[in-house]
């Protein structure tokens, strides 16, 4: 831990409190206590410190925190709501967000989208209660009514209307299906070989900024899962340097491999402390280390550098896409088979007619 940052933590006055306090009652450090405490910055930062030196176990802090705010969330919305809203946030939302978990990796973007599912619930509950109607009233002239208004979030209601009816808390309502949407925004490819390019040669550029930039470009992996990446996934032979992506071995440009060792190497040489004890030590550890770097600052920094990750990642499927069949893009990018099958479709309907636009568009501009 970085001094500076624990007497930082300390100063704070509440944080100070509760440390006293419990050094004064003699209870153990868990996650159950500091559970009790206000989930803020502050208490995240101080639970992910304890997590890195040892002294309290790692845990899927995403999937925690989502419970901890169902808890926290269920009491403050109108009784006569509350019963629904808790049956649906435990038995479907939580209850998956535990299966995904058990599956694989259950990460902060996913609480946050769970969260938004159970907001967009209570503030469709909400608007029936406005217009004198409860659950048991509503009808199909309600349905289309909110959603002709612009319903924030259609297919997270569409879930929860859809939950309602399978348990016939409603019956007969036709729910409006939102279809997935296709990617539209790509990058130009001599544009997407020029970012490569300087992800691997500019060294104004800072090297973890370089190494995140170019997986994205090559593999298609999003930020978030980058920076899950620990150290212990990255190998070499006698021949090549490889990086385990999912499940799978890739065999890394010699360039990109050059720029992971230097970072792995700039880290042993500055003394940087690691995980904690039997965690693996992150590629790009935030602070304290026990935890990734934060996924959002990430993509402003790649942005600031001329780095950018949605049309970057799109642009970099869809040419993995053309090369492979979508069965190895799914065990090798760890994308959903039927994800991988959408992106194929894709590939072969639209992005021919997209290429033969671009030239078009440049004239025009």
């Amino acid at each position: 831990m970085n001094p500076g940052s624990v007497h930082t933590w300390v100063r704070e006055k509440r944080s100070l409190a509760w440390l006293a306090e419990l050094a004064r009652s003699g209870r153990d450090i868990t996650h159950e206590e500091i559970d009790r405490l206000p989930q803020n910055a502050q208490t995240l930062h101080i639970r992910a410190a304890f997590v890195a030196a040892g002294v309290l176990p790692q845990r899927n802090e995403a999937l925690a925190q989502l419970q901890l705010w169902v808890d926290r969330t269920i009491p403050t919305i109108a009784v006569e709501y509350q019963s629904v809203i808790r049956a649906y946030a435990e038995w479907h939302i939580v209850r998956r967000a535990r299966q995904r978990a058990a599956r694989g990796p259950f990460r902060p973007g996913a609480d946050s989208s769970n969260r938004q599912r159970i907001r967009c619930a209570v503030t469709f509950l909400a608007w029936l209660t406005e217009v004198g109607a409860s659950v048991a009233d509503l009808r199909q002239h309600h349905v289309d009514t909110y959603f002709a208004a612009g319903a924030p979030n259609p297919k997270a209601l569409s879930t929860f209307l859809a939950w309602m009816q399978a348990r016939h808390l409603i019956n007969g309502i036709e729910i409006p299906r939102k279809k997935d949407g296709l990617p539209f925004r790509f990058q130009d490819q001599d544009d997407q070989t020029d970012q490569l390019r300087r992800c691997l040669t500019a060294t104004e550029i800072p090297l973890e900024v370089r190494i995140i930039g170019a997986l994205v470009r090559l593999y298609a992996i999003p930020v978030a899962r980058i920076v899950e990446l620990t150290t212990d996934r990255f190998s070499r032979d006698d021949t090549d340097a490889y990086l385990v992506i999912e499940q799978n071995s890739v065999v890394l440009p010699p360039s990109l491999a050059a720029l992971i060792e230097e970072l792995i190497a700039h880290r042993h040489s500055t003394g940087r402390p690691d995980s904690g004890p039997g965690i693996p030590a992150y590629l790009f550890p935030g602070r304290p280390p026990s935890r990734p770097r934060n996924t959002k600052a990430l993509s402003r920094t790649l942005n600031r550098y001329g780095l950018p990750t949605l049309t970057a990642r799109n642009s970099a499927m869809i040419a993995n896409i053309l090369d492979l069949e979508p069965i190895v893009v799914s065990d090798l990018f760890g994308v959903a088979p039927q994800t991988a099958h959408k992106w194929a479709q894709y590939a072969q309907s639209s992005w021919a007619t997209y290429l033969a636009a671009r030239p078009v568009e440049r004239q025009r501009t």
